[in-house]
């Protein structure tokens, strides 16, 4: 009976009560939708980076190194000797290594030369055909191959460069011999093949027009000239120092630095080496004798995310501040509509009295006017949430290799934040629900 006459008295004024609708929508869904991407976000950051105790890359911003070498979402700082890393690579501290090489793309879709340790870091094994064997054969990634229409057998051309537009190298195609399942993670997006792969087909016999736009200003492809690089001398020479510099560390640990910088065969590069650590004593050591000592440079990955979560921390609060703006609006609105509408309904409400309704049925009509706002709009906002995480969930999969499909239940944070809305509801009505309360009969009967 209550919440019948409730619902007449919101469409009784139904402007009044659509704003106060709209509003409480907006902040709800505004809310629970930013939530969910910092929840999603969080997870997915982390997730991707399980594993990956330390990113040994080229000199630049290790942000950048992070971002182009784990998420692939950015160009890499450069590319670093195989030779060179290679001593770390096999360091007693070291449980895995991972070498990556960047440089060409298809539709978009950028070819990652590597080994099938990636594929084992991520535990992911091709659904359909095999893993590459050997140079020029590709794994696809479930993304990639919808959308590049790939499949097992298919050849294709890679693109010199990470975009979907450039030098085309015609006569070398790759042979995709698997393809991997779904994983919400960013090697739904890459193609991986082998590491020869990418410096065959950077040789400067077969792909000569491609390395002169590459010195022009293109460093992070595969065939990149590492600093240093002497083009005048001799590739068995570049040998011969390698050699020698692996004697040396194994007769004398202190001439270690001076090998370190030995110039490498400059067809043997990789873009970066994702590497696990034993024990945590890696992490201690590695980042410092390598910043210091080498022209490498090390990132970890957990302080270089938590350092762009705080970044981005500060949109989001300032995004949650405007929801619960909203809210505070909407509320607000609630309680000029309550008090305006206790006041014309006042006759109303003592003839209720008059007809043996009690104080606490009119103290209830005025809460409940305020409940049903309140539920109306955050159900609204609920809806409307999951809409707009399914829009952006495609975009934002495909830009930032995040998958948002686990955000869509509802949590514990989302029920929370909508009781705190309903409650800012109730709030708003605790006034005029007081006045209906403190109601004078016979005084408002005689002024009729």
């Amino acid at each position: 009976m209550i919440f019948r006459i409730a619902i007449r008295n919101l469409l009784h004024k139904p402007l009044y009560t659509a704003l106060c609708w709209l509003l409480l929508s907006c902040s709800t869904t505004v809310l629970l939708v930013l939530w969910a991407l910092n929840r999603q976000a969080r997870q997915q950051l982390e997730q991707q980076i399980d594993g990956i105790d330390l990113v040994l890359g080229a000199k630049g911003s290790p942000l950048q190194l992070i971002l182009s070498s784990v998420y692939h979402l950015d160009n890499p700082t450069g590319n670093i000797s195989l030779t060179e890393a290679d001593r770390f690579m096999h360091h007693p501290l070291v449980e895995s290594a991972v070498p990556i090489s960047l440089g060409d793309s298809y539709h978009g879709f950028r070819i990652i030369g590597t080994t099938q340790a990636y594929l084992d870091k991520y535990n992911v094994k091709p659904t359909q055909g095999k893993v590459f064997g050997k140079s020029m054969e590709v794994v696809a990634g479930a993304e990639a191959a919808r959308k590049a229409g790939l499949k097992v057998g298919s050849r294709f051309a890679g693109t010199h460069g990470l975009g979907k537009t450039g030098h085309v190298h015609e006569g070398e195609e790759y042979l995709v011999s698997g393809i991997l399942p779904a994983t919400g993670l960013a090697v739904d997006q890459l193609l991986l093949t082998p590491l020869e792969s990418v410096w065959d087909i950077h040789a400067p016999h077969h792909d000569a027009a491609a390395h002169d736009h590459a010195e022009g200003g293109h460093e992070h492809d595969a065939h990149a000239t590492q600093p240093g690089t002497s083009e005048g001398h001799d590739p068995h020479e570049h040998d011969a120092h390698d050699h020698e510099g692996a004697a040396k560390d194994h007769e004398d640990a202190g001439s270690q630095e001076s090998a370190m910088m030995q110039t490498p065969d400059p067809r043997k590069q990789v873009t970066a080496v994702l590497i696990k650590f034993r024990s945590p004593m890696g992490q201690l050591q590695f980042p410092r004798m390598i910043n210091e000592y080498t022209n490498m440079q090390a990132a970890v990955p957990a302080i270089e995310i938590n350092r762009l979560q705080s970044l981005l921390g500060t949109g989001a609060k300032v995004l949650r501040a405007l929801g619960w703006l909203l809210a505070g609006l909407a509320a607000c609105s609630i309680f000029v509509t309550l008090v305006q509408g206790t006041h014309e309904r006042r006759y109303e409400l003592a003839l209720i009295r008059t007809m043996g309704g009690s104080r606490g049925k009119l103290l209830a009509l005025v809460f409940a006017e305020a409940f049903l706002l309140g539920l109306a709009g955050v159900v609204t906002g609920i809806a409307l949430s999951r809409v707009a995480l399914l829009l952006l969930q495609q975009e934002l999969f495909a830009g930032y290799h995040l998958n948002f499909s686990g955000a869509m239940p509802l949590t514990a944070a989302d029920a929370i934040t909508a009781a705190a809305i309903v409650g800012a509801c109730l709030l708003a009505a605790l006034l005029p629900a007081v006045r209906a309360f403190r109601l004078n009969i016979a005084k408002t009967l005689a002024n009729a």
